[in-house]
């Protein structure tokens, strides 16, 4: 067992950045894909969300097997280990999206509210809705030139894409799914808890004191669920707020670390460019040119 161990390599993590400046990638599934040598297990920095009108996929996602066959919608999480081993016959989409564009309500019911993270198939409406969503998205993605007002269009048709595909798992969310592990539940509650108040507890032990739990605990709960630390997380949630202010805001990086909870706005530099590979000035100008 000792040896496996020191054999096996670190899983990788796709960044969404290293591909993209626009905040998310759309590709078409087609049947040119199908004869493609499935990606490696890895795990990426941005949600997925898969919309497949006919064929069948499959994939594992956190160690266990997820098929779907005809069509319907999925969705992974950041950080979940996964691996995309096929696609048959299938037509549909792929969106790779920034966490930061992804309004707070829909990441609480991918995140908190849905219990089985798992394939599902929208009533005729929905459905409807959805296809209309994606295709008008992936038309607008793939020209060229873009106008001043495209980006934006852009942006709010993919938040309304979200918003249906949400909408679908919260109505299906209602009694079902069966009890929870406890470090999922755990982690579950450390979620919340750090979306609540990640402006004001910055170190482990402070979720660990709030939850009532033992540090070392905690921590083996939501590694064991994530593959992370308490702490990645909590420095994830932080730079996820400064990126949205830096982008949304025309406040100063000093008043962005103030508003986060840095008194120190130097310390709160340092600490989104180890974070990010890039000072809060440089990040806000990337995204503006």
């Amino acid at each position: 067992m000792e040896g496996n161990r020191k054999g096996k390599k670190n899983i990788r993590i796709h960044k969404l950045q290293e591909r993209t400046g626009r905040g998310m990638v759309i590709k078409k599934i087609s049947e040119t894909q199908i004869q493609q040598a499935p990606l490696d297990v890895h795990r990426d920095d941005h949600y997925i969300f898969i919309l497949q009108k006919s064929g069948s996929s499959k994939m594992s996602l956190e160690f266990r097997e997820v098929e779907l066959n005809g069509y319907g919608v999925f969705y992974m999480l950041p950080a979940q280990v996964h691996q995309i081993h096929r696609f048959q016959e299938t037509d549909g989409w792929v969106l790779a999206i920034d966490t930061l564009i992804i309004e707070e309500k829909y990441r609480i019911i991918f995140e908190e509210v849905v219990l089985q993270q798992r394939p599902l198939l929208p009533d005729e409406g929905r459905w409807g809705r959805m296809l209309q969503c994606i295709e008008a998205l992936y038309s607008l993605f793939e020209q060229p030139e873009q106008s001043y007002i495209g980006p934006t269009v852009i942006h709010n048709l993919a938040s309304a894409y979200i918003g249906l595909i949400a909408e679908a798992y919260l109505c299906n969310e209602h009694g079902s799914g069966p009890v929870e592990t406890r470090p999922k539940i755990i982690t579950r509650q450390f979620k919340k808890c750090l979306r609540l108040r990640f402006k004001e507890l910055k170190s482990p032990g402070a979720y660990a004191s709030e939850l009532c739990l033992s540090l070392s605990y905690l921590n083996e709960a939501v590694k064991s669920v994530t593959g992370f630390t308490v702490g990645y997380w909590i420095q994830q949630e932080v730079i996820l707020e400064a990126k949205r202010l830096l982008l949304y805001t025309n406040l100063t990086v000093k008043q962005i670390a103030f508003s986060i909870g840095y008194e120190d706005h130097a310390y709160f530099s340092r600490l989104f460019s180890k974070a990010t590979g890039s000072s809060p000035l440089k990040f806000r100008l990337s995204y503006h040119v």
